[in-house]
């Protein structure tokens, strides 16, 4: 027999509730703080799937019948980076390392902020290794005018959020961060309490003096069965009312993209949120977003499935609903992209040149926003290596900065101004590996 005669009490008024008693349904499916799933008793492990199946459906059902207004215009650029220079004609490249040789065994995952300050804020998850309990959430500081990156500062790690959250923590993860209109900087990043990452929750850090010290940690409850497997990786867009629609993703059974939009409160720190999914497509994940212009914005999603191709949608209601997707053009080997809107109208990218491995890093441009795709430069090749989940940047003077995984020993950091993009559109091996 299905263990599902004691749960469905609890189900019937999760659906009634945006906040159900999470615990109650754990606690009767037999499934909290349970070992992984090809471990569990055979009535457990139908529970956790029965569970599953009925996340994807309430996600699905709740997203055609939300009565949210959508969002309006959905600004094209970084709102909070101020234009303050003219593009050098001069081609500028340089690349470092923002976190040093032996600081930890394995680094992954970097995201990259630049503040109005002119300061640029690096965040990134290292450890023994990916999953491992000692792994923590860094920060780096590369300050206006200096030449070297900060030494890595922990923002958190896994006994931290325990304690900030008043919960079991088993492993910390993928962290993004971004500012807020009122000048706060948001630190969403993912904690996972049982099993793997498709058993992670998404949690909110807010930081008043940019990134140097950090508030308690806010669990973001997403959906209504044990609020687990959502993910993210992406910078978001914002809205003019105040929103900011940040991109996640679902993994756990089926997986597909979704974005979740935050309201800022008037003082400060996050006053409601909304989750948006898409479960019409499935085996796409890691959505990334770039906002065009009336009404537009394009989606970039990674492969999980047998065919690896990039796929693309568009929204032209500002990110509210999406068009059906459609190949880019470009290979997917399942990793993570980035793609910028840079000040001249064009979009750049960051992907992984390949169907299978991640053994190169490369470019491509699009003049036509995001229909079709110039490849450009590859700026790493090497058999046998990684350089993986890249996240691109504009600062007020118009220089792109670069950073990702490097053999997934260090962060890399690349910068570099359109002289030199428009100058190596066609390059390989524009940058060597070092």
């Amino acid at each position: 027999m299905i263990p599902l005669r004691p749960i469905l009490p609890h189900l019937r008024g999760s659906l009634k509730s945006p906040l159900p008693s999470l615990m109650a349904i754990a606690h009767h499916a037999g499934v909290l703080c349970k070992p992984p799933l090809h471990r569990l008793p055979v009535r457990s492990r139908v529970a956790w799937i029965v569970l599953t199946v009925l996340t994807a459906a309430w996600v699905a059902d709740r997203s055609r019948h939300d009565d949210a207004v959508a969002p309006e215009n959905i600004a094209a650029v970084d709102p909070f980076v101020p234009e303050v220079g003219v593009a050098a004609s001069i081609p500028y490249f340089a690349q470092s390392y923002i976190n040093p040789p032996g600081h930890t065994a394995s680094s992954h995952c970097s995201v990259l902020c630049a503040l109005p300050s002119g300061d640029l804020l690096a965040v990134w998850y290292g450890g023994s290794r990916e999953g491992a309990a000692d792994v923590a959430v860094y920060t780096s500081r590369l300050k206006k005018g200096a030449p070297t990156w900060t030494p890595p500062v922990v923002a958190v790690d896994r006994v931290m959020a325990q304690n900030e959250l008043d919960r079991y923590i088993k492993k910390v993860g993928n962290a993004v961060i971004f500012p807020d209109r009122l000048g706060k900087l948001w630190m969403v990043y993912v904690t996972v309490s049982v099993g793997g990452w498709s058993g992670c929750s998404l949690n909110l850090k807010i930081s008043d003096d940019d990134g140097h010290t950090w508030g308690k940690s806010r669990r973001l409850t997403l959906n209504p069965f044990l609020n687990l497997s959502s993910l993210v990786r992406n910078k978001p867009i914002y809205a003019s009312d105040g929103r900011i629609g940040l991109p996640v993703y679902h993994e756990m059974a089926v997986k597909y993209p979704q974005i979740l939009w935050l309201t800022p409160g008037a003082n400060g720190g996050v006053q409601d949120y909304r989750m948006r999914s898409l479960p019409e497509k499935p085996g796409l994940i890691q959505p990334t977003l770039v906002a065009l212009d009336d009404d537009r914005v394009l989606m970039m999603m990674r492969d999980v499935g047998a065919q690896r191709k990039l796929r693309t949608a568009f929204s032209n209601d500002n990110g509210w609903t999406w068009s059906a997707t459609g190949e880019s053009g470009l290979p997917n080997p399942d990793s993570a992209v980035d793609a910028l809107r840079l000040r001249d109208g064009r979009i750049l990218l960051a992907y992984n040149d390949a169907a299978r491995g991640r053994e190169n890093l490369r470019l491509a441009i699009s003049s036509d926003d995001g229909v079709t795709w110039t490849p450009g430069a590859t700026l790493e090749r090497a058999d046998n290596l990684e350089f993986s989940y890249p996240y691109l940047a504009e600062d007020s003077y118009g220089r792109i900065h670069l950073t990702y995984t490097w053999q997934r020993k260090r962060i890399k950091h690349l910068e570099f101004n359109l002289a030199w993009l428009d100058g190596n559109a066609r390059s390989i091996d524009a940058a060597v590996s070092q």
